[in-house]
Formats: C-alpha cells, structure tokens, sequence
C-alpha cells in the first residue's frame, strides 16, 4: 500500500477570491460592451440591465452550484498515485500516468495525463505548492 503524502480540499475563501475576479472582469467587459452599444444606438439600457442580469445569474446561480459540486471532494497524493474523492466515487490517476502539472489562474491545478486526458485541482490555497509536489512525487518514482 502506498503512503500518503499531501492532500488537498476545496477553499471557500479560494472560491468566494475566484467569484469575485470573474465578477469584476465580466461587469468590466460587459460595462464596455454596453457603452458602445450606447454609443452606437442611443440604446442606454443596456449599459444598465445587460450587466445587472449577468452578475446576478453568475454570483446567484452558477457559481453556487459550482461550489455545491465541489466542496466535498478531495485529493489525496500518495507514492504512487493520485487519489480523487467526492461523494459519488473515487478515481485514482498513478503517478506515471501524469505528463505535466500546471497552475492556472491563482485558484487550481491542472493535471496533464498521458493520452492527452487532463484533471483539475479546484479552488485550492497554494496551487503553486500543489503542483511542485505532485511533480517532485512524480520525480521520485522515476529511474
């Protein structure tokens, strides 16, 4: 059996981080979008609805079910593999199988898997930390 060597959960406040950046870039953009419509049309309304709309389907519906999805699942770094839990079932990626691992966006890693197949880490505090030792554990099982 192997043993265990890390092992990660979901962060709220990595999440509630991750919701607030994409809030303020999707208000931005949309901001922008808006005013140009205005601009071109006279349509104003839009500089004000259109955003209001988005935010408010992003923040109050699609992001808390993100976080429903997630919060209860966990990753386990072992000698030999890598251990994905959540409330359904377990699925166990051998460290062999793991090409490369990447951070992405300050908030998750993302596990690059032989076959071009590919795994995320969400939400975690030290993605950078994550990712260094998934990739040194990997380092060690090889000649």
């Amino acid at each position: 059996m192997s043993e265990p060597l890390a092992a990660w959960t979901p962060s709220l406040r990595v999440f509630l981080r991750r919701t607030f950046v994409v809030a303020v870039l999707t208000l931005s953009i949309l901001v922008l979008v808006g005013w140009a419509i205005g601009i071109a049309t006279g349509f104003w309304q839009v500089l004000y609805v259109g955003p209001v709309l988005v935010l408010a389907y992003n923040v109050g519906f699609e992001d808390p079910l993100k976080w429903r999805t997630v919060r209860r699942s966990s990753w386990q770094l072992r000698t030999d593999a890598l251990i994905y839990r959540d409330a359904d079932d377990e699925t166990r990626i051998p460290l062999a199988d793991i090409v490369d691992v990447r951070t992405r966006l300050g908030w998750s890693v993302v596990i690059f898997l032989k076959g071009g197949m590919r795994a995320r880490i969400p939400y975690i505090e030290d993605p950078s930390a994550t990712a260094t030792q998934i990739l040194a554990a990997r380092a060690r099982m090889k000649p």
